[in-house]
């Protein structure tokens, strides 16, 4: 069991950095101008000069999608809990500030805005409450691989308090939640049913948690995605399916977009490099997209069941040991508390 639980914590975090990376190229183009720079997106490119978002980052380097979340997770692994948002705050500045990330084009807008009222020493809850995007999703798979996929109440809680140093409405946190809920089952070695089962328990546990808004419910528009696959057919292509999800869904940086977006792609793909390929070609925040449908598909085949050519080229390329971590990761499961 140990072994298996590493492995797919391991494959969490490299499926997360796999999407992450191959997204970069057309992060944030429309889908026709990705294809008609890049036609289909099939390795790791460097983000193009011209693109404002993505020409910071060389090929099979990660983005702020990722930065992020190994920033919260040092603080969780540090703390053994969810450490106050002043202290989350100040990490997550620490890294922004080390890559200049105020004054490049680096933030989404919600985390810029919060994290700048958090430099300033002043209330950030006016911008956290307020915030519909999807910087609180992007960042939590490793939280799904600190807490048991059965502990929906302290999960749902755990990414409340990590999404509120920057998020803090019901759309964002629910949609957070669904993301860690996924990775969570697929770590405990659930089927993708049961997995999709765990999805919507935990939606309604975690909206409770957050500032009540208009946004879409992430939970409905997957509901909505799953009738409208159906009627592609039995075995409908990629192209068809990436196209509806596209028109249908949205992929845009709004949470209720993204995060459903992702979750139809790890549901439809169940395979890392296929969901990291079609978030590339989607269009949209196609590297946010990938980091979370990636992390989903990547913790449910294990590192093992990943091509060791690319896990190897993204360890090298971002110095970063995914099994290493994940033995740390795995070593805190047991004591990891969020108190009262």
């Amino acid at each position: 069991m140990t072994d298996a639980t590493l492995d797919r914590i391991a494959g969490a975090l490299a499926g997360m950095v796999l999407g992450d990376a191959l997204g970069v190229p057309g992060e944030l183009w429309p889908r026709e101008k990705v294809r008609s720079r890049f036609g289909r997106i099939e390795e790791f490119l460097d983000g193009p000069a011209d693109n404002i978002v993505a020409c910071y980052f060389k090929a099979g380097h990660y983005t702020d999608d990722s930065a992020q979340a190994f920033v919260v997770l040092e603080a969780l692994l540090k703390a053994g809990t969810v450490p106050p948002a002043k202290t989350l705050a100040d990490d997550l500045l620490e890294w922004v500030r080390s890559m200049n990330g105020f004054e490049i084009n680096l933030l989404g807008p919600s985390s810029k805005a919060s994290l700048l009222a958090w430099s300033k020493g002043e209330d950030a809850e006016a911008v956290t409450k307020l915030s519909l995007t999807n910087g609180a999703a992007m960042r939590i798979a490793p939280v799904g691989c600190l807490v048991e996929a059965n502990e929906h109440e302290k999960l749902a809680e755990t990414v409340a308090r990590v999404s509120r140093v920057t998020h803090s409405t019901d759309v964002a946190i629910s949609g957070a939640a669904m993301v860690a809920q996924a990775v969570a089952s697929a770590v405990a070695g659930r089927s993708w049913d049961e997995i999709r089962t765990d999805i919507a328990a935990i939606h309604p546990i975690a909206l409770v948690k957050g500032e009540p808004t208009w946004a879409a419910s992430v939970l409905a528009r997957l509901e909505a995605f799953e009738a409208m696959v159906e009627k592609l057919g039995d075995a409908p292509s990629e192209e068809d399916v990436s196209l509806l999800i596209y028109r249908a869904i949205g992929t845009g940086t709004m949470t209720s977009e993204s995060v459903a977006a992702a979750l139809a792609v790890a549901l439809w793909c169940r395979d890392p490099w296929l969901a990291a390929v079609m978030c590339a070609n989607m269009g949209g925040d196609t590297d946010t997209m990938g980091a979370m449908a990636c992390a989903i598909c990547g913790a449910k085949c294990g590192i093992s069941g990943m091509d060791e050519s690319v896990v190897k080229y993204l360890e090298t390329t971002n110095g970063i040991d995914f099994r290493a971590l994940a033995k740390r990761i795995l070593e805190a499961r047991a004591n990891f508390t969020i108190g009262d």
